[in-house]
């Protein structure tokens, strides 16, 4: 809470009641001020900083925020894509009892560990290491005790999450929901064993022959905590600039990292969600190097046809396909959604590509244009659709960085166009029968039992329906409520009027009358004040 007051967001824990949920809460917000600095910057800039404050966990959720344009607006994603994770290094102690811990004997397993690591992260670190058969690896480590920093801060997320959505505040995202994909995602890089699966399958889905290497995971140097993998060397293509490459190594790269993607996307559906410049290295032979495979992707054959639909039909000014592919990728229940500021939506959009061919169209504009249009109708994407999304557009930009020529739809047109065929080929249709055959089977041989009862029921006058309405039970709390209320009122009203009556019927010798009058009197405003006090109670 101090660290929001000293960001300058006093307004969202007020409005939130946040300050609530703590002793402490009144005297931070009244006590707490935004530094001098902080008037100068943009919120989005002032949230990144103040979760860049609050630790790693926190930057790690700015991170996953910074993936979902769907739910932020660009600025704000352009901001926390600023976060850093590059923070001082664990000691070596402390990592050396680490590894003993994990792996036991480290004499009987190592020649050598370099004590200063090669780099170093919020969640881990990672040092060189030469096994006693002289092959050197890399081992990957978790920092000591920071699953008990993340479990204490995932905690406090649940909460506040679970607070703010009770209290109806206006986000434009579910917090419920994005702390929980959050925790699904820090839960599997608390697990390294996690990461070198996903390694593992990357590297055996290879084609013979095709340009890419993913690295060998040593897995009796394996653990939930660390991690061994095959030393990678080569040029980091982070700078690439300094390696002096020439423009035929820049565009073989090119080209290798986006069939990598393309494939593992379109064919495979299990695909690399980060393949930023960070997380790839030229080998000297040549090879393009995939390398911290812990964020992974997993999309079914019908979310590639569909992302496949999108782009084709963009391509080819077909409102319908488009339409079907933004519904279908975005979940959209046409019954709730208005379809028709969808519709007129994706005309304008298509409007700018009408008479447009393949390679004049640009995948990032085309891809950031449909998360653009899912966050302004309110429709939360998917978490691996918005993966599979960033991947692409992640790898068209490492092209554009490379080679300025380079054309990620002119390259993926035969991919999409094959996919297209395919998906409409007679193999194809004869597949998805063969496949729903079984499901059409067992329909026919139950249509005549379930006929039977349906009949039965209507000929009995037993037919019965069950509604489930979202926010019913809402509803007939406040109900009972009011009318509650307004039973209560009137009697109070009905009592103030009986004690009236009766005072004014005593006259001077009643004294009895007056006393029971005054007593309604009494009663009948302790029962108003009571009605009041239970109001302000239910309001807070």
């Amino acid at each position: 809470m101090a660290v929001v007051v000293k960001y300058g967001f006093r307004e969202f824990l007020t409005e939130s009641k946040l300050h609530l949920l703590s002793g402490k809460g009144e005297k931070v917000l009244k006590e707490g001020t935004p530094g001098e600095e902080m008037k100068n910057l943009s919120r989005a800039a002032r949230l990144r900083r103040a979760l860049e404050e609050l630790g790693p966990t926190f930057i790690k959720l700015g991170q996953i925020l910074s993936t979902r344009p769907d739910i932020l607006p660009p600025d704000w994603i352009e901001e926390f894509q600023k976060l850093q994770s590059q923070v001082p290094p664990c000691s070596w102690d402390e990592i050396h009892a680490e590894l003993v811990s994990e792996l036991g004997d480290l004499d009987a397993l190592f020649s050598s560990i370099e004590e200063e690591p090669l780099a170093a992260a919020s969640i881990g670190q990672a040092h060189r290491a030469i096994r006693t058969d002289g092959q050197p690896m890399v081992l990957k480590i978790l920092r000591p005790g920071i699953e008990k920093v993340i479990k204490s801060d995932m905690e406090i997320l649940h909460e506040v999450a679970e607070w703010v959505h009770r209290h109806k505040v206006d986000l434009p995202f579910d917090p419920r929901g994005v702390v929980k994909e959050f925790s699904d995602s820090i839960e599997n890089e608390l697990d390294l064993m996690h990461e070198g699966r996903n390694t593992d399958i990357f590297r055996r889905n290879l084609e013979e022959g095709e340009q890419a290497w993913f690295p060998l995971v040593y897995w009796e140097y394996t653990t939930r905590r660390v991690l061994g993998l095959e030393e990678i060397k080569g040029v980091h293509l982070a700078h690439w600039r300094d390696a002096g490459l020439t423009k035929v190594q820049c565009q073989q790269l090119v080209r290798a990292g986006a069939y990598t993607v393309l494939r593992q996307v379109l064919e495979i559906g299990f695909f690399h969600a980060d393949p930023h410049p960070g997380n790839l290295f030229l080998l000297d032979d040549g090879r393009l190097c995939f390398i911290d495979c812990g964020m992974a992707g997993r999309v079914d054959e019908a979310t590639t046809s569909e992302l496949a639909l999108l782009i084709h039909g963009v391509a080819t000014s077909d409102i319908e396909k488009v339409y079907a592919a933004f519904i279908s990728l975005g979940e959209v229940d046409e019954a709730t959604a208005n379809v028709r500021d969808i519709r007129r939506d994706l005309q304008d959009f298509l409007d700018q590509y009408t008479g447009v061919s393949f390679s004049q169209i640009d995948m990032s504009s085309v891809l950031s244009a449909f998360m653009e249009g899912l966050r302004k109708h309110g429709i939360k994407c998917p978490s691996d659709i918005v993966m599979m999304i960033k991947a692409l557009t992640t790898i068209e930009g490492v092209g554009e960085e490379l080679d300025p020529d380079f054309d990620l739809i002119a390259f993926a047109r035969p991919h999409v166009e094959q996919m297209i065929k395919r998906q409409y080929s007679m193999a194809a249709i004869r597949k998805r029968i063969q496949r729903n055959a079984g499901e059409w089977a067992k329909l026919l041989e139950h249509l005549p039992m379930n006929l039977g009862r349906v009949m039965d029921r209507f000929g009995q006058n037993q037919m019965s329906m069950h509604l489930d309405l979202e926010g019913i039970e809402d509803l007939n709390k406040t109900v009972h409520h009011s009318s509650r209320q307004i039973s209560y009122s009137m009697l109070v009203a009905a009592m103030i009027m009986a004690s009236a009556v009766l005072v004014l019927a005593a006259g001077r010798e009643g004294y009895a009358l007056r006393w029971i009058g005054g007593f309604g009197f009494f009663l009948s405003f302790t029962m108003a004040i009571l009605i009041l006090l239970e109001n302000f109670i239910r309001k807070r």
